[in-house]
């Protein structure tokens, strides 16, 4: 049999180059569960045990005028009160099932890794839930259009609706308190106005090397990727007092595993349970209980 002129190649020696297997892996990216961190959850040690946490509500009382002379009495003032209520019926777990054989083979220690992404599932789960709250605000009229870059004067706008409600008589810098979510777009629209970005008025700006703007009249800013999408290109940010939204996380149990025998593998979940509220308040008005969720003003922007 005739030789040709060839040489060995890597489709000839295919047989003899293996593939290998980082010990590392590529991970999906872990978006931070902001907005649970930012709302009132001073309630949870409330609900121990039940699934329904009554809250009083307490109006103002009317000033009423005093006529001289002893057949002049004074009437008595009684106000039918309601209540606030945070059902706790949220019950959200993550799972996985890893076979016997799969932890003696692989490379590296997969069950430490979906463990760790268990926890993230869980608190993922609660901020998509505390985010689609925002569309549901309205005493305070909604500021922006869908799909349009906000403006200063419509952050303005919100900040003003914060005095209107009496939340900043003491103090009119907000502070710790309020907060601002924005989605990535929202964010970078705001990099690009000058109040926000020029140190002449934010000693705390810094938008070209740090990409910071700082705090929006005085509310600080964070940026949510879990932010409620109506349709592409828009988004439901918010600026909002913590009292705006309650949230009770009742009960967060670690992570657990069981072998299953019937499967030889072993069985590995997370779940937590948890009731959020948009909060209801009198109005400031003496003499009645009208209700307002003035703690909070939506942004329908990009």
């Amino acid at each position: 049999m005739a030789v040709s002129d060839a040489s060995v190649t890597t489709t000839t020696a295919a047989a003899f180059i293996p593939e290998l297997w980082s010990d590392g892996a590529l991970e999906a990216v872990e978006f931070g569960a902001t907005i649970q961190k930012r709302v009132n959850r001073s309630f949870e040690s409330d609900l121990e045990f039940g699934s329904i946490l009554d809250i009083g509500r307490i109006s103002n009382l009317t000033t009423q005028a005093k006529s001289s002379g002893v057949s002049n009495t004074i009437l008595f003032e009684a106000i039918t009160q309601t209540k606030q209520q945070v059902t706790v019926a949220t019950h959200e777990y993550a799972a996985f099932l890893i076979e016997g054989v799969v932890e003696v083979q692989a490379n590296q220690d997969l069950r430490a890794r979906w463990e760790k992404k268990i926890g993230y599932a869980l608190a993922r789960g609660r901020d998509v839930t505390l985010a689609n709250v925002f569309q549901n605000f309205a005493s305070n009229t909604p500021v922006g259009t869908y799909g349009v870059e906000l403006t200063s004067d419509d952050y303005l706008t919100a900040y003003q609706n914060f005095l209107t409600a009496g939340l900043l008589e003491d103090d009119t810098d907000p502070g710790e308190a309020f907060s601002v979510f924005l989605s990535p777009a929202a964010y970078t629209a705001a990099l690009k106005v000058d109040v926000f970005i020029n140190s002449r008025y934010n000693e705390a700006a810094d938008s070209i090397q740090k990409a910071k703007i700082g705090d929006i009249y005085g509310m600080p800013t964070y940026v949510s990727n879990l932010l409620r999408s109506p349709s592409a290109g828009q988004h439901d940010c918010v600026a909002m007092h913590s009292d705006a939204i309650i949230l009770i996380v009742q009960k967060e149990v670690p992570v657990v595993s069981q072998y299953l025998i019937r499967n030889l593998a072993d069985g590995v979940a997370g779940w937590n349970l948890y009731g959020d509220t948009r909060v209801q308040f009198p109005a400031e008005t003496p003499g009645s209980e009208t209700l307002t969720d003035n703690r909070a003003t939506l942004l329908k922007t990009v």
